[in-house]
């Protein structure tokens, strides 16, 4: 945070809030994905090891926020990318890869 004030002074507040906001946009990609599989109740065209690839990724990703002891935005928002992973899965493994929306 010091290195922050000092590189951009008065801009500090902002370059905090866009790292944010970057981190919240992010964190929140998979949402639209898991609320249309549940409206459709489908997941074609998902893969059970595509989402596990995603939980790993999203885990590790985690993992390495909490052992660097990154300010405590990146383990929020790796939290919820694991849960809505985990979420996801659960509508693979459930739902399957057919449409039963109808």
């Amino acid at each position: 945070s010091s290195g922050i004030n000092a590189e951009y002074g008065d801009y500090s507040i902002f370059v905090e809030a866009l790292g944010t906001l970057s981190l919240c946009t992010e964190a929140t990609l998979a949402l639209p994905q898991l609320i249309k599989n549940y409206n459709t109740r489908s997941t074609e065209g998902m893969s059970v090891s595509m989402v596990m690839l995603w939980f790993f990724g999203d885990s590790v990703k985690t993992l390495y926020f909490l052992l660097r002891e990154t300010p405590v935005q990146f383990l929020m928002c790796g939290a919820l990318q694991i849960i809505v992973d985990i979420l996801i899965l659960f509508q693979v493994i459930g739902y399957g890869s057919g449409h039963r929306g109808d």
